[in-house]
């Protein structure tokens, strides 16, 4: 019996209606479908976003993808999901559903590495989805670029003093998983001129959604992990 296929899947920001009509047929065919698992072992935000438009029949199973940044437990982490896909491939298709796009930022491209790793014969379809930065930039009616313009996607600060030189390359940025770091972020962008220009947008497409363009409001709060600043090219002063 042949392999069957692997269909990975971005899901989207977190509205449902967002949902391409293409990962939505696919969602209808497949039996089996993987999803990372929540935090605590709860129901993963992948899974809420679909979990109406599946069939009742599909089986769901939830890959335990730590967020670490222990590279051993991730390894250990991809080879097992990996390893619990291939054994349902030996049946029949199946698909791996994460938010956003599939392939931007995603632990969908570790584990089909792991998957290659086992079977380089393994068919794997992979179908975009709408990343939170688009839908953000929707959202608070910003256009990401314009023209000729360049726009940096920076994954997380680890260091924001690297934000400083972005600043000064880039007219447009997209700050993603800024929560932890937003103080530090909050006062490089008002030294460097930047903060009437800056958005923040957190939870963009599900329940407790946040469009602020005034961030000396969100100074001393505590923010959401699904947060992203959408910073553009110098602005008036905040009044």
């Amino acid at each position: 019996m042949p392999l069957g296929q692997l269909y990975g899947i971005g899901v989207g920001p977190g509205d449902p209606e967002l949902l391409t009509r293409k990962a939505y047929r696919i969602l209808q065919d497949v039996k089996v479908i993987f999803t990372p698992q929540g935090k605590g072992g709860r129901e993963g935000i992948a899974l809420s976003i679909i979990k109406e438009l599946i069939p009742p029949s599909s089986q769901v199973i939830s890959l335990h993808l730590p967020m670490t940044q222990n590279k051993e437990l991730l390894e250990k982490s991809w080879q097992e999901g990996a390893a619990q896909i291939y054994e349902v491939l030996q049946e029949q298709n199946c698909a791996f559903v994460t938010i956003g796009d599939c392939l931007l930022y995603s632990t969908y491209s570790y584990l089909i590495a792991a998957l290659r790793s086992i079977d380089k014969t393994v068919q794997i379809e992979s179908i975009p989805g709408i990343t939170s930065f688009a839908a953000a930039a929707s959202a608070a009616n910003v256009a990401l670029a314009e023209g000729t313009e360049p726009l940096l996607i920076v994954p997380a600060l680890g260091e924001t003093e690297k934000l400083r030189s972005y600043l000064k390359s880039f007219p447009n940025l997209v700050l993603m998983k800024g929560a932890s770091s937003f103080e530090q972020i909050y006062k490089i962008l008002e030294e460097e001129g930047r903060l009437s220009s800056s958005y923040y947008i957190s939870r963009c497409g599900l329940s407790g959604e946040v469009i602020q363009k005034d961030l000396r409001l969100l100074q001393g709060q505590e923010l959401d992990y699904l947060s992203l600043l959408l910073v553009k090219k110098g602005g008036l002063p905040v009044d």
